[in-house]
């Protein structure tokens, strides 16, 4: 479960620095801005994650192929995105992983240290803020269309 969490989170990872690299259009100077502080907050999380899991005596999963394999979350496209679309795809990428790291976080209160509990416990704070900003922003947009 550790592991399929992992490789979910390094998926989260690229398709958001493929984001931050391909959003184009009205307000996309912001949202790389934000991207820019999501990036280092996964990538935090990600290392933890790896951490974690070496040591309770798992190995991480690191090989590409593996990743790709065990992940439920979709790789996306290098290509041009709107901002709009960008925003729709982290948005539905954060919700599955806030889903999963809810579950994640019931195992761990099972099964861990307070420590361990600790570490899924502070990135699900940054993920019910950010699908929370992500979903109001996303509300807006569709309003306008």
């Amino acid at each position: 479960m550790l592991n399929q969490y992992l490789t979910n989170i390094y998926i989260l990872k690229n398709n958001i620095y493929n984001l931050y690299f391909n959003v184009k259009g009205e307000g996309s100077s912001n949202l790389i801005k934000d991207f820019k502080n999501d990036i280092i907050n996964i990538s935090n999380f990600y290392l933890n994650l790896g951490s974690l899991i070496k040591k309770i005596g798992g190995n991480p999963i690191m090989n590409v192929d593996e990743i790709k394999n065990i992940s439920t979350l979709k790789q996306i496209s290098s290509q041009d995105y709107t901002t709009k679309e960008a925003l729709n795809i982290f948005y539905n990428d954060l919700s599955m992983i806030n889903k999963m790291n809810n579950q994640v976080g019931e195992y761990a209160l099972k099964n861990f240290k307070f420590s361990s509990i600790n570490l899924v416990l502070e990135f699900n704070k940054y993920l019910e803020k950010r699908v929370g900003e992500l979903s109001s922003v996303n509300d807006i947009i569709h309003n306008l269309n």
